[in-house]
């Protein structure tokens, strides 16, 4: 491949990366669950939580489909695993590596031991848990 592919590859890659980062001086505060999910995770999970993101082509892990999240847990939608996942709060074990940011940093805006900046954070990542548990598919038919 020409270096020149390799470059523009790279560049459109770094780019493409560079949709998933935010504005920390922009407080999410008042933003829907709907438009956090957009800002935050549909770069890799996709607008319609499918896992087929904008920057998926390059990424080295597949981001899961957040729409059958019920359907691998019995049909149950698990609240607080979710939440941990997106906190950082979750690990999960090898060879599954976390490759999806860990949210519950990269959100607090406050120095130290600000309750209010901790607990602006817990409220955004309820907001897209709750969005998350909206976009489950019902279960097919046999």
């Amino acid at each position: 491949m020409p270096s020149r592919y390799r470059i523009s590859i790279a560049l459109t890659a770094a780019l493409s990366l560079l949709g998933c980062a935010h504005d920390r001086s922009v407080t999410p505060a008042h933003y829907s669950g709907r438009h956090l999910f957009e800002v935050y995770c549909s770069g890799c999970h996709g607008l319609d939580g499918h896992g087929r993101g904008s920057v998926q082509p390059y990424i080295a892990a597949h981001a899961p489909d957040l729409t059958q999240i019920s359907k691998r847990n019995g049909g149950v939608f698990p609240k607080e695993r979710v939440f941990r996942t997106i906190d950082g709060q979750f690990d999960s074990p090898a060879p599954n590596t976390r490759h999806m940011p860990i949210w519950g940093y990269d959100l607090f805006t406050g120095e130290g031991d600000d309750e209010a900046a901790h607990q602006q954070v817990l409220d955004i990542e309820h907001r897209i848990v709750t969005y998350v548990e909206s976009l489950q598919e019902s279960p097919g038919l046999p």
